[in-house]
């Protein structure tokens, strides 16, 4: 088997989609793709060596710590934070909703963990849009619902507009 040219193998971490992290198992960043300076505004030099909490709003920090600490007890591919609404920090202290998959890498004397870290914003404004319409069509069902009961009155379903053009 042909081993991959580390050259290459940094190419292709920088062509990946996802923003993507290498950590140690003290959470000292080893690595960072392009991606992860245009998602949170940092160059990669000024991360590199740095924790990877510093990528995270400071209320999950302490958490992170102790999570980081047990996943590296107990490696294994996962997703981070399931079911949690997790943040991540950007340079100029803005915050937004990511999602993370964690993969652990066995290198000869120590273990890394690769980060694949993905901006979740877009899904989360249309799961809000989704929700405020599926609102918005149990409503008119009710409404139709009540027509059809004969329980709905013109006003019920013009509102105030009628009241409103009769003062006119």
């Amino acid at each position: 088997m042909n081993a991959i040219p580390p050259a290459l193998a940094r190419r292709v971490l920088d062509a990946a989609p996802d923003a993507m992290v290498i950590i140690d198992v003290f959470g000292s960043i080893w690595y960072a793709n392009r991606q992860v300076s245009t998602l949170f505004g940092y160059a990669r030099e000024e991360i590199i060596g740095e924790s990877i909490e510093m990528l995270m709003p400071q209320r999950y920090r302490d958490l992170h710590i102790a999570h980081r600490v047990r996943f590296a007890r107990n490696l294994r591919v996962r997703p981070m934070g399931f079911g949690l609404d997790l943040h991540g920090l950007r340079s100029d202290g803005s915050e937004f909703p990511l999602e993370i998959s964690l993969n652990p890498i066995d290198d000869a004397d120590r273990t890394l963990i690769a980060a694949a870290i993905r901006d979740v914003s877009d899904a989360r404004r249309v799961e809000a849009e989704l929700a405020v319409a599926r609102g918005a069509v149990e409503a008119l069902r009710e409404m139709m619902d009540r027509a059809m009961r004969g329980t709905v009155t013109r006003r019920s379903v013009v509102g105030e507009a009628d009241s409103d053009e009769s003062r006119h």
